[in-house]
């Protein structure tokens, strides 16, 4: 009896497959049905009782497969309805069209019931399509233009708003939500993909046809969590492409209540919460949404960049890479010209507000540049290995309050002109490997907030390293 049954659900699985069939040969005999209606072709009405004769009986089968298929559940009740009953009408009106057609009846009737027909198969594989990729899958690739002429608008993002997070219980007030919102329309009441529904505590804690994935204290643990932060295109990640993605705060916050040992009856504020938690709480007051992070957002519009001047300068084999689409600021690399010089980099002064990163390593600048530099104000990244650089200029540099990595390795630079880099607010990398001065701790009783690397890196000995093959 269990092998029986096990092999019933097995034949379920078919439906994918066997659905197509009725679809093609159903359609292949309203062309046909249409060219005899319209051009008088009675030599196709046998080809039309052999493709509807076949059709039937494929219609039936599929109708079955699919019955089967249901059979494990895991679909929205009222959409799986409408795409069994819709299958079985079809199935019904193909074998009444084959009776039509082998008996002497209506042309026209049978031809208009063949019609209305081809429209149930429509629809019933859009109630399939639904059933298999969510609610909105159709209408959501469709063009814009289309939108606006079927008057089809998007459902609007629901925005979880908690008055008073702190007040509000941890799980019924803000996990139960985010799940409400983006997972339960595959694992909810209504439709339970792997056997997994996350609409209850209960069933939360049941898991799935795979097991638990609540591991409380654990979210690393946890297959809840895991599948959240997977990569991008991975067939496992949840929710699946093309379902409303979930937020990287929403993923944060369930982090913390799994690692907090999922507390089901907990209020928020008896949960402890780092600043970032807390932070996020907050958010959900007022419903402020994740922005995505924009390169030098910080800093004042700059100005179109002259395409005349850029290309002459590229032309010499001066990169000018553009750091983001949604502003006109630039990164200046000159490794490609290694005759780079004070001059050049005085005609870079037409785009002074645009630089936000200059990289001049061995390149044939001087301490003369730094006049040059400092007159850039959203300068952040600096590179000047391997040049003629020394003490002479640092001092310049203290305009700079975006400055925030310099490399002078190679250069000349000694502890008395590292004295001149204490006032720069922003910087947190300064690279000295291979100058005159290697101490870290110079650098260091300047400014605490400053990381020297000095390189000389000396790596373990590792006897395998003698081996000879």
């Amino acid at each position: 009896m269990v092998f029986f049954d096990e092999l019933l659900g097995f034949s379920g699985r078919f439906h994918p497959l066997l659905v197509h069939l009725p679809i093609g040969i159903l359609l292949l005999a309203f062309v046909m049905a249409i060219i005899a209606q319209f051009k008088g072709g009675a030599m196709y009405l046998p080809a039309i009782k052999l493709s509807l004769f076949l059709g039937t009986i494929a219609a039936i089968v599929a109708a079955l497969s699919g019955y089967l298929l249901s059979r494990n559940g895991g679909y929205e009740e009222d959409v799986l309805s409408y795409h069994k009953w819709l299958g079985i009408v079809v199935a019904l009106s193909s074998l009444l069209l084959w009776f039509l057609y082998r008996k002497e009846s209506s042309a026209a009737f049978r031809f208009w019931l063949f019609f209305l027909v081809v429209i149930m198969i429509g629809v019933t594989g859009h109630y399939g399509g639904t059933l298999t990729h969510g609610k909105g899958y159709f209408v959501e690739a469709m063009p814009v233009a289309l939108k606006k002429l079927f008057k089809t608008e998007e459902d609007k993002e629901e925005v979880l708003i908690v008055q008073n997070a702190q007040e509000a219980d941890a799980y019924n007030g803000i996990i139960q939500p985010i799940l409400k919102q983006r997972c339960q329309s595959c694992h909810g009441k209504k439709k339970q993909e792997g056997g997994l529904a996350l609409d209850t505590k209960e069933n939360l804690l049941k898991g799935g046809e795979n097991g638990t994935v609540l591991h409380a204290s654990d979210s690393k643990k946890s297959e809840l969590y895991a599948r959240l932060v997977l990569p991008e295109g991975h067939k496992k990640r949840m929710p699946p492409k093309g379902r409303t993605p979930i937020t990287p705060d929403q993923i944060r916050l369930i982090a913390w209540w799994i690692d907090q040992e999922a507390n089901f009856d907990k209020k928020v504020r008896e949960i402890p919460q780092t600043e970032e938690i807390a932070h996020l709480l907050k958010k959900l007051e007022t419903g402020e949404k994740d922005t995505p992070s924009v390169l030098y957002a910080d800093l004042p519009a700059a100005p179109a960049l002259p395409k005349d001047k850029i290309d002459a300068w590229q032309a010499k084999g001066i990169k000018i890479i553009q750091v983001a689409k949604d502003n006109n600021f630039v990164l200046v690399n000159a490794i490609n010209y290694p005759q780079f010089n004070d001059k050049d980099l005085q005609e870079l002064l037409s785009i002074k507000d645009n630089i936000v990163q200059l990289k001049l390593g061995n390149t044939a600048v001087t301490d003369l540049a730094f006049s040059i530099f400092s007159a850039m104000p959203s300068l952040s990244r600096l590179h000047l290995e391997n040049t003629e650089i020394s003490d002479t200029g640092l001092s310049q540099l203290k305009g700079l309050s975006k400055l925030t990595y310099l490399n002078l390795t190679g250069t000349k630079v000694t502890s008395k002109g590292l004295s001149k880099l204490k006032d720069l607010p922003s910087l947190k990398n300064v690279y000295l490997y291979k100058t005159a001065n290697q101490e870290v701790a110079t650098i260091k009783q300047l400014n605490a907030k400053i990381k020297a690397d000095t390189g000389n890196y000396s790596l373990p000995f590792i006897e395998t390293d003698t081996i000879r093959f």
